[in-house]
């Protein structure tokens, strides 16, 4: 989950994600029972506008949410869209040998703007990532690799087209 903020805060705010529970009277039922969340907190401040959020569940997750916390010095000032991430389970389908992955152009695709449109069976998302054939760039078919990759995108970089 890629975090972002509508302003940037004059010093920082962070965002991580916590099992959620509830408790009534001495009873305490948490709803994130098998899902657990990554352990990095996304600090956003200057310089630092987005960052990457995730969480792993178990072969039998019980739990139906994680919650999002919000800290920092600037805290007061911001609010979280949503409070909540609902999580829900399914069962991982039989890996076919040979998957099919359907990419067409979009119909909102100009001469300056080309928009791809995939779709992959049993995923319900993925990453697509497009380089020149010469670039020999490495795939990314991990969280860890998206998100390191993510981590080191600089916007402000000029003439990438010329870099390996």
């Amino acid at each position: 989950m890629v975090v972002t903020a509508s302003a940037i805060p004059f010093t920082d705010v962070t965002v991580k994600l916590e099992t959620s529970s509830t408790t009534e009277g001495t009873k305490t039922t948490s709803h994130s029972e098998g899902i657990t969340p990554n352990t990095n907190t996304v600090t956003l401040k200057i310089g630092t506008d987005s960052g990457v959020l995730g969480f792993a569940c178990s072969d039998d997750p019980k739990g139906t949410k994680l919650k999002y916390t919000i800290g920092g010095t600037d805290k007061a000032q911001f609010a979280l869209a949503f409070t909540e991430v609902t999580v829900t389970a399914a069962k991982a389908g039989t890996k076919p040998s040979s998957p099919k992955l359907t990419m067409t152009k979009g119909s909102a695709s100009t001469a300056a703007n080309t928009v791809i449109e995939g779709e992959c069976a049993g995923m319900g998302a993925a990453w697509m990532q497009f380089a020149p054939a010469a670039n020999k760039a490495a795939i990314l078919s991990k969280v860890g690799d998206v998100t390191a990759a993510f981590d080191k995108f600089d916007a402000s970089a000029t003439n990438m087209h010329t870099r390996e």
